[in-house]
C-alpha cells in the first residue's frame, strides 16, 4: 500500500473545538511530568510488539527502543524499530482517534475515567507537558510505504510532510522547553527509564547502553525460579546489597490477573518506611509506589512489585479506580502474606522465632491496622519470656495458670481473665521481675516500640485477656495480708507512721505513699505506674509532634514495713532525727527509680548527694 498524502506539506486543524485540551494536559492532567518518558517508550515498545506479531520471521536483536538526548538541540528522542505509521495512518491515530469528541472529554473529564493509555493518543500528547514542540517522523512496514514527519507545536495547529526515516519504525522528538530543562540530563533520564520502563519486554538503550532487565520475575511460575534468582532479582530491583529474609511469590489468574513478589527485609526495631516499597505496575508498566488503594498501609513496610494488567485506571495512570475488583485484589494479597507466615510458624517454627526481631514491627502493625491480618495472625503472635523461650498468648496461659483471676461473684458466665504480664527486658526492673519468679510467673518481654499499641488492640478484640507491667501492681502473693498492726497512744498504726514520714519527706503530691507488709524483707520500695496512665503517656509519644517520653510524673510507692533500712527511718524520726529520716526516705526513693530508668545529670547529682549523706549518718 503506498502512502497517499502530498509531495508538499499538509497543513491542518485538529479539531475546531480543542483549544482547551493542551492547557489541561499540561497543567492538570497528568500528576507527573516525568511520565511522559513511560508513555512514549510504552508506546514503541507497543508498535515493537506489533510488529512482531506481523512479521514474526525477524530477529529478535532487531527489536529494541532507543532513547536518544542532544543537549544543544535541547531534545530527547524516542525511536523503535516497531509497525511504523503512514502519513493517513498518522492522521487518523494522532489527529482524530486522540481528538474524537475532545469537546466533551473537556467538559466531562473530572467524572470520566479514559482507559486509552498505550496507545497513540492522549498517552503520546503527554509530552506537551514539557515540550515546545513535537515531531513524529515514521516509516510503515507495509510494502511502498513513504516516511512520513508529523510537528505540532503545542496549539491545535500541525503539519504533515515527508519524513525521513529509511528503516520501518517510528521516532518521536521532543524538544524540550524552558520549563522544563531539567530533563536534558542523562541521569535524570537514566532514572526515569529504570522507575517506569525497568520490565519492558524489549532492550531500552540510552548512550549505547541498556537500562532495563527485560523480564519481571514474576511472570514465571514460582517452581521455575531459585532462590539465588529471587535474591539478585530483590539486589538488582532495589540496588540492594543485603538479602531479603524471604520472599511470597504471587500467582493467580482467577478471579483476577495478579502477579507479583512481596519481599522481606531487615526492619528491627523500626517502622522504616524508607526500607519498604511496593511497586505496582500494568503489563510490565510502572504506575506507581505504594499505593494504599491496593496495598494496606503495613504491606508498605514490604518490597516487591505486584503486576495487575486489568487495573482500572485514570488517564494519567496516577490513581486506581475503587471499585470491587481493587478490594478483592486488597484482601487477597492480604491472605497470601498471612498464609506464608502461618506456614513458616507451622513447618519451621524455630526459623520463625529466629526472624521475629526482623518481622515482628511489620506483623504487629498488620495486626493492628487491618482486622483481616489481625484474625490470621492473632495465634502465631510469640513473646520471648523471662525464661528465655518463645510462647504465643494461649501458651503463656498455658503455662501460667496463677496469673488467672477467678471471676466476680456476679459473673455468671464465669469467664476467667488472664494477666499477661510484662516487662521492658531482662535488665531494668529486676526485683520485679525476681519476684515474679519467686511466685513461678513468667513474664514477656516487649521488643518493639509498638507494644503498648499491640497490648491495648489485643485487649479490646480479646477481651479475657489483660496485659500488665509488672511495676503496674504489686502481687497478692508477696504480701502479708495476714498480718495485724497494733495500734499506739496516739492511735496510729506503724503503717500509719511510715506514709506520715514518707509523705513528709517526698513533699510531692503527685506521688501516693502506700506501706505494705512484704514477704520479702530485703526489698525497700517499689515504684508502682498506673497502666493506664503509662500507656497514654507512652502511646501518645508515638503520635506526630509527640513528646520525649518519660516517666509518668504521678506514681504510686510502695513502702515495705518489713524492711530494715524503713523501720530505721521512723525510729531516726522518733529521736527527733526528722531531717536524717527525710534523707533516708528520699534515698529509698531514688533507689526505687533507679531501677526503672537512667538518671539525667540532675537527678543523679541529688541521687549521689543523698548517697553522701547516709553513710555521713553510718
Amino acid at each position: 500500500m503506498s502512502d497517499t498524502k502530498p509531495k508538499k506539506p499538509e497543513h491542518g486543524s485538529l479539531s475546531i473545538h480543542t483549544d482547551n485540551i493542551f492547557p489541561i494536559i499540561k497543567k492538570w492532567l497528568y500528576s507527573e511530568h516525568d511520565i511522559f518518558l513511560r508513555e512514549l517508550v510504552s508506546n514503541a515498545v507497543d508498535a515493537t510488539s506489533k510488529r512482531k506479531a506481523a512479521q514474526p520471521k525477524h530477529a529478535d536483536d532487531e527489536f529494541k527502543v532507543v532513547v536518544k538526548l542532544d543537549k544543544d538541540a535541547r531534545t530527547i528522542s524516542v525511536s523503535d524499530s516497531g509497525i511504523g505509521m503512514t502519513g493517513d495512518e498518522i492522521k487518523k491515530y494522532i489527529n482524530q482517534i486522540a481528538f474524537s469528541g475532545a469537546e466533551e472529554f473537556v467538559s466531562k473529564f473530572k467524572d470520566r475515567q479514559a482507559s486509552i493509555i498505550g496507545h497513540f493518543g492522549l498517552g503520546f500528547y503527554s509530552s506537551f507537558m514539557v515540550a515546545e514542540k513535537v515531531t513524529i517522523d515514521s516509516l510503515s512496514y507495509k510494502p511502498g510505504a513513504k516516511a512520513a514527519l508529523w510537528e505540532c507545536d503545542g496549539t491545535t495547529e500541525y503539519t504533515l510532510g515527508r519524513g525521513e526515516r529509511t528503516e520501518v519504525g517510528t521516532t518521536v522528538t521532543v524538544h524540550i522547553n524552558k520549563e522544563n530543562e531539567q530533563y536534558l540530563d542523562e541521569s535524570k533520564l537514566r532514572e526515569m527509564l529504570e522507575r517506569y520502563c525497568n520490565f519492558m519486554p524489549y532492550p531500552i538503550e540510552l548512550s549505547g547502553n541498556v537500562i532495563n532487565q527485560t523480564e519481571a520475575l514474576w511472570l514465571r511460575h514460582p517452581k521455575d525460579v531459585t532462590d539465588d534468582e529471587y535474591k539478585q532479582f530483590y539486589k538488582d530491583m532495589f540496588h540492594e546489597w543485603e538479602e531479603p529474609l524471604f520472599w511470597i511469590h504471587l500467582n493467580v489468574d482467577f478471579p483476577f490477573n495478579l502477579k507479583g513478589i512481596l519481599y522481606f527485609p531487615r526492619l528491627r526495631n523500626e517502622l522504616d518506611y524508607h526500607r519498604g516499597s511496593v511497586k505496582l505496575y500494568c503489563n510490565n508498566v510502572f504506575v506507581a509506589d505504594n499505593l494504599k488503594e491496593f496495598v494496606p498501609e503495613f504491606l508498605l513496610l514490604l518490597r516487591g512489585g505486584i503486576d495487575v494488567p486489568d487495573i482500572s485506571l485514570n488517564v494519567s495512570r496516577s490513581f486506581l479506580q475503587q471499585d470491587a475488583q481493587v478490594r478483592k485484589i486488597s484482601k487477597y494479597i492480604i491472605k497470601k502474606v498471612a498464609d506464608r507466615l502461618n506456614e513458616l510458624f507451622r513447618e519451621d517454627r524455630k526459623r520463625f522465632e529466629e526472624l521475629w526481631d526482623d518481622i515482628q514491627q511489620f506483623i504487629k502493625f498488620g495486626v493492628i491496622t487491618n482486622e483481616d491480618f489481625f484474625e490470621a495472625m492473632k495465634d502465631i503472635l510469640v513473646f520471648k519470656t523471662s525464661k528465655d523461650e518463645w510462647v504465643t498468648l494461649e501458651e503463656y496461659k498455658e503455662r501460667n495458670p496463677q496469673t488467672a483471676e477467678k471471676p466476680a461473684e456476679d459473673d455468671k458466665d464465669g469467664l476467667t481473665t488472664h494477666k499477661i504480664y510484662y516487662s521492658p527486658g531482662e535488665d531494668t526492673q529486676v526485683t520485679y521481675l525476681k519476684l515474679m519468679s519467686d511466685q513461678g510467673i513468667e513474664v514477656i518481654y516487649t521488643t518493639s516500640a509498638i507494644d503498648t499499641h499491640l497490648f491495648q488492640n489485643l485487649e479490646s478484640k480479646l477481651p479475657f485477656t489483660r496485659f500488665v507491667r509488672i511495676d503496674s501492681e504489686v502481687l497478692d502473693g508477696i504480701v502479708n495480708t495476714d498480718k495485724k498492726e497494733l495500734v499506739d497512744a496516739d492511735d496510729k498504726t506503724e503503717s500509719d507512721k511510715v506514709k506520715a514520714v514518707f509523705e513528709r519527706a517526698l513533699d510531692n503530691e503527685q506521688i501516693t505513699v502506700e506501706p505494705k507488709s512484704l514477704k520479702t524483707p530485703e526489698i525497700p520500695a517499689m515504684v508502682v505506674f498506673n497502666e493506664h496512665m503509662r500507656r497514654f503517656q507512652e502511646m501518645s509519644h508515638l503520635m506526630p509532634g509527640g513528646d520525649k517520653m518519660d516517666m509518668p510524673a504521678n506514681h504510686t510507692l510502695v513502702v515495705n514495713t518489713e524492711n530494715a533500712s524503713v523501720k530505721k527511718a521512723l525510729r531516726l524520726d522518733a529521736a527527733g532525727s526528722a531531717e536524717n529520716a527525710d534523707i533516708l526516705c528520699r534515698y529509698l526513693h531514688q533507689l526505687a527509680l533507679l531501677e526503672q530508668k537512667a538518671f539525667d545529670g540532675q537527678q543523679l547529682q541529688a541521687f549521689i548527694a543523698n548517697a553522701n549523706r547516709i553513710l555521713g549518718m553510718l
